[in-house]
């Protein structure tokens, strides 16, 4: 998540590289690697963007306009620069497609995993969570309360081994099959983690770095982690 702060660190580092006239190479990279760093939004990136003007129109006079004028161009090109194009993948089963893209990701993971999904009885995905886990990673998993007395549920073991576990106490299913691993990559779709939907069904997951569906999903999390019982 972004902070005014963090916008207004951006904002100072560009109110600090006018005051030469001159937008150096250094000082583009520095400029990228920051922007990227504070992860912000398409609104922000605006923002940013209308900012890079309205300092240009204080600093400008008679005798730096020119100087200035690629400062401005230098400074837009280094702010659409940051910006990571990162496409969706999809997935199918029956085969391992699913199943490896859901492990990568946990495998992946440097903070944390959210994990909500109907249930979870594939023990080659269980053992990523329990190695992320323990990594140190802080690891969430919310899961439906009728699918954890089914045979071969990992729930129970995964509650067992120190992992953070909540059920829904409704008598109606708590049927998402979603993760958000690191508030940055989401996996989504009707796979099932079961050994069944990796052998015998027709599933998908849709995997996307998507800010806006990652910024829904987690407060669908946030939401749901928040009602839930500990398991």
């Amino acid at each position: 998540m972004t902070h005014p702060t963090d916008m207004h660190e951006v904002i100072d580092y560009l109110n600090q590289s006018i005051e030469d006239d001159y937008f150096s190479r250094s000082e583009k990279r520095s400029l990228k690697a920051l922007i990227s760093d504070k992860h912000l939004d398409e609104h922000q990136l605006q923002v940013l963007r209308s900012k890079v003007f309205d300092i240009a129109h204080e600093k400008a006079n008679a005798k730096n306009f020119g100087l200035v004028i690629q400062w401005v161009e230098n400074t837009i090109k280094a702010i659409t620069g940051s910006i990571k194009h990162d496409t969706s993948e999809a997935y199918f089963s029956p085969g391992k497609a699913c199943r490896s893209a859901i492990i990568h990701q946990i495998i992946q993971a440097v903070k944390k995993i959210d994990i909500c999904v109907f249930t979870i009885s594939d023990d080659l995905i269980v053992n990523a969570i329990l190695s992320a886990h323990k990594k140190g990673i802080d690891i969430k998993v919310l899961t439906d309360d009728d699918k954890t007395k089914d045979l071969g549920s990992d729930i129970e073991q995964l509650s067992k081994e120190g992992v953070a576990v909540k059920i829904d106490d409704t008598p109606n299913h708590m049927h998402h099959k979603f993760m958000v691993v690191d508030d940055q990559t989401l996996i989504t779709g009707s796979y099932n983690w079961t050994r069944s939907a990796a052998k015998y069904n027709y599933e998908n997951i849709l995997l996307t770095k998507d800010p806006g569906a990652i910024k829904a999903y987690l407060n669908e999390f946030n939401k749901l982690w928040n009602s839930m019982v500990d398991y």
